[in-house]
């Protein structure tokens, strides 16, 4: 949940770092169903709003739309194209309460009485995601491939169809955001270690992915923790 009052100062621009997961977001008379952004995610915050956001498990929202997430990867659509005129429903029952966890309560409700039908496969995907982000050892597709006993072919089309995004990239953006949190953390980072420990023997190749999902490069953003207050 996000509110904002900016009324007589300059617009900012919020930024997030990436995950491969579909976004819902509430805002009066503007909802949309955000794909996975293969970036960066950025949105301008002007004079005073709000926005309720819902981040489905990774392959969870296939089963509402349908269709490959890939067709809605770098994008979003309306709402309603998913939920009809409910959406307004959605909207006015969550965005007419007090800013807090009864917002979350009302819009659980909604979407358990429109559930779709189980999808296994889409459970498998997410599994497959989960298995990728807690398991630093997981550098390549081909370790997907010998621990979950499939082709690369079944596994590309899985993801193109159940996440938006290939197994190469979800290993990459994980690996990265690990390197972040290497980062953040005291100790002093080595930076040819953290590429090799990402997957990379191209240091050029470890930094400009650094920089199109996190908007530095190591270094430089190693320099801007250093230099922040506190």
């Amino acid at each position: 949940m996000i509110r904002w009052d900016l009324r007589g100062l300059s617009p900012y621009k919020a930024q997030a770092v990436s995950h491969p997961s579909v976004q819902l977001g509430l805002q009066e008379g503007r909802s949309r169903v955000h794909g996975v952004v293969k970036g960066r995610s950025s949105y301008w915050l002007r004079n005073t709003g709000e926005i309720f956001g819902i981040k489905f498990r990774p392959g969870a929202f296939y089963p509402f739309l349908k269709r490959p997430l890939s067709t809605i990867t770098n994008r979003s659509i309306p709402i309603t194209q998913i939920f009809g005129e409910d959406t307004k429903e959605l909207e006015r029952s969550v965005l007419g309460l007090e800013f807090g966890p009864s917002r979350a309560r009302v819009a659980e409700e909604f979407l358990r009485h429109r559930l779709p039908e189980r999808d296994e496969n889409a459970l498998f995907a997410g599994e497959i995601i989960e298995e990728i982000c807690l398991n630093r050892d997981i550098v390549s597709v081909d370790r997907v491939v010998e621990r979950f006993g499939l082709n690369k072919r079944r596994l590309q089309r899985m993801f193109n169809t159940y996440i938006g995004v290939t197994p190469k990239w979800v290993i990459k953006l994980y690996r990265l955001h690990e390197c972040v949190e290497r980062l953040n953390s005291d100790e002093k980072v080595d930076f040819a270690e953290l590429a090799q420990d990402a997957g990379y023997f191209d240091q050029a190749h470890f930094v400009k992915d650094f920089k199109s999902v996190v908007g530095h490069t190591p270094g430089g953003y190693l320099k801007q923790l250093r230099t922040q207050p506190g």
